[in-house]
This record gives structure tokens, C-alpha cells and sequence, in this order.
């Protein structure tokens, strides 16, 4: 509604930055192990201002309770074992994002965290971080 009575560039932004993510986890058909761990952190980085797609970010994660992907997570996803064989801790990965935020140089602006829905960063990473005590960027709350 704000659009109809402003042209495109006056309109306020109160992020500068929208950091898009979609985790993949380990999962199977009919029960989800127990604990789900990321299994690829991708991220793409979006100008609020202009929409343009700035950056992207990707790793897969290795992951260590449950290390061989099901047929079923393999088929969902399109990830295989030896991609989350040659990933890194995802302690590592939070590193890696972190330092590519800070490389692009917003890490220290008003960006958001934009995904889906809460089940990336409120369910999934806050509930593996936790299990495996990893400190979770407070930027994820964004």
C-alpha cells in the first residue's frame, strides 16, 4: 500500500540487507532421526534497497550423530554422502558465514535473517547449537 502513493526509491527499508537462508537437514521417510543436523548452510545476499542478489554463501556440513544420509534425504534434498563427508563441523560453518558477512562488509549493518519460516534458525540451528553447545550468532535473531 505504501508503494501506490511513493515511487520505489522513497521507500523507507529498515534493514539495509536481507540474508536468505534455507538449511537441508538429515531427515528419512517415516521417522526423522533424532538429533535432525544441518547438513548444507547456503546463503544468498539481497539489497533491500534494489533486490539485486549481492553475495552467495555455501558449505555442506558434515554431520557426526547420524554420518550416512538416508536414500530418502539423499532423494529430497539432492545432497550426497560424500558432499557431507568433505563438509565441515558446523561449528566451522558459523565461523565461514561469519567472516563472509564481515568480508562483504555488513556484518556490522542492519541486515535480517530471512528463511521460510521459523523452522531454519528458531528450530533447527537453535536446537542443534544447543545440543552441541555451540555459541549461535546473535545476528540469527534478526
Amino acid at each position: 500500500m505504501f508503494s501506490q502513493w511513493y515511487p520505489q526509491e522513497f521507500q523507507f527499508q529498515e534493514f539495509h540487507y536481507f540474508v536468505v537462508m534455507d538449511f537441508e537437514a538429515t531427515c528419512d521417510k517415516d521417522r526423522n532421526p533424532h538429533p535432525q543436523e544441518i547438513i548444507e548452510f547456503p546463503s544468498i545476499l539481497v539489497n533491500s534497497m534494489t533486490g539485486q542478489l549481492e553475495a552467495s554463501f555455501q558449505t555442506y556440513v558434515r554431520p557426526v550423530y547420524h554420518q550416512h544420509l538416508s536414500d530418502f534425504c539423499k532423494e529430497l534434498t539432492g545432497i550426497q554422502q560424500l558432499q557431507v563427508e568433505s563438509g565441515v563441523p558446523l561449528s566451522e560453518a558459523l565461523l565461514m558465514h561469519d567472516k563472509w558477512l564481515e568480508d562483504k562488509g555488513i556484518k556490522h549493518t542492519n541486515f535480517a535473517v530471512v528463511t521460510w519460516s521459523n523452522w531454519d534458525c528458531c528450530v533447527m540451528l537453535e536446537s542443534e547449537c544447543r545440543f552441541k553447545r555451540i555459541r549461535r550468532p546473535p545476528y540469527f535473531n534478526r
